[in-house]
């Protein structure tokens, strides 16, 4: 003889069927947060870029000779402002030994060698640079002595 279980009586009416019942959607992400994350990625990117330019910018200065990173007691070589770098000293072909530096002059005032460059009496040339129409730095150089 076989005992036959009878089915769980139907929820009364009305009732959710719980075996019939859909899971609830998942929640949708926030936006506020995914919003404010990719404006952080995005900052973030655009400084590491910065970083970037800025440290190679001024390794390439350094490693090209740029007049810009000349100092005092440094020498040059070059005619124009095109050609003019930084090197050794002990370099055979330096031409130019800078004797003073000279900021926050003009185009203008550095015309004038004589006056721009008063304070070191052995300046032969300068070179000025900058940004037309705003303030640069004075290069006072002296012929390297042969």
């Amino acid at each position: 003889m076989s005992e036959q279980v009878a089915p769980p009586p139907p929820p009364p009416a009305g009732a959710p069927n719980p075996s019939m019942t859909p899971p609830p959607p998942p929640a949708p992400p926030s936006r506020g947060k995914a919003f404010l994350g990719g404006i952080a990625k995005q900052i973030i990117g655009v400084v590491v870029v910065l970083v970037v330019i800025a440290v190679g910018g001024f390794i390439w200065n350094n490693l090209t000779g740029a007049p810009s990173t000349a100092n005092v007691g440094d020498c040059m070589v070059g005619q124009s402002a095109d050609d003019l770098k930084t090197i050794d000293c002990g370099d055979a072909t330096a031409e130019w030994k800078v004797v003073g530096k000279i900021s926050d002059k003009t185009e203008i005032e550095a015309k004038d060698v004589e006056t721009v460059c008063a304070a070191h009496p052995t300046t032969q040339v300068n070179y000025w640079e900058g940004k037309p129409g705003a303030k640069g730095d004075v290069l006072c150089l002296e012929p390297v002595a042969g």
